[in-house]
């Protein structure tokens, strides 16, 4: 996923990461240098749905303008779900 929109802080960040380890999905989620949010999370679809429509329901009020996303197959793999830097 690529969120744009006003999502300053940490705070998004590390609630999208709980809510990613409660879903038991594995990935990350980081700021790109554009200020975006960029998310890679593997899982159940389901869940991936369920994380999807979370950022969706702008979470503590901050401004999501846009959410760019796509289902795909990846060669990676992740031991849990991060917050990088």
């Amino acid at each position: 996923m690529l969120i744009e929109g006003r999502l300053q802080g940490l705070n998004f960040r590390l609630n999208a990461q709980k809510k990613a380890q409660t879903l038991k999905l594995v990935g990350f989620i980081r700021v790109l240098s554009d200020g975006r949010i960029e998310i890679d999370a593997q899982g159940e679809e389901a869940q991936l749905n369920t994380l999807l429509e979370w950022c969706q329901a702008n979470p503590q009020g901050k401004r999501i303008d846009r959410i760019l996303y796509r289902f795909e197959n990846s060669l990676l793999s992740y031991a849990e779900f991060a917050v990088r830097r």
